[in-house]
């Protein structure tokens, strides 16, 4: 019983230090969607004359532009608090221990 006491202190302690020393926020971030861009097809057309000369043209398209998605923020501040065990499930808490199961 007494060795059960020592385990049950020691992880008590050892799990309020650790919420101590966990100061600070933790973040998450999560991906991001990159943007795009979506060009139609362009017209393209050169032309040589029977005297050298050359004529060139281009048309462009219609373009689609989705601008890029930043990915989700999740944040959350760690505070420092007590932890208190109970010893109700193993039965021998008040309502555990005198009302039986």
């Amino acid at each position: 019983m007494n060795s059960l006491v020592i385990l049950l202190v020691v992880s008590s302690l050892a799990v309020s230090q650790a919420s101590i020393w966990g100061l600070g926020g933790a973040t998450l971030v999560g991906p991001a969607n990159p943007g795009v861009v979506l060009n139609g097809p362009a017209a393209h057309a050169s032309l040589i004359g029977p005297d050298g000369s050359h004529i060139a043209a281009a048309g462009q398209a219609g373009a689609v532009v989705a601008p890029a998605i930043p990915g989700g923020v999740v944040s959350a501040a760690v505070v420092p608090g007590v932890v208190g065990v109970g010893v109700h499930g193993l039965g021998l808490g008040l309502w555990g221990g005198l009302h039986g199961r």
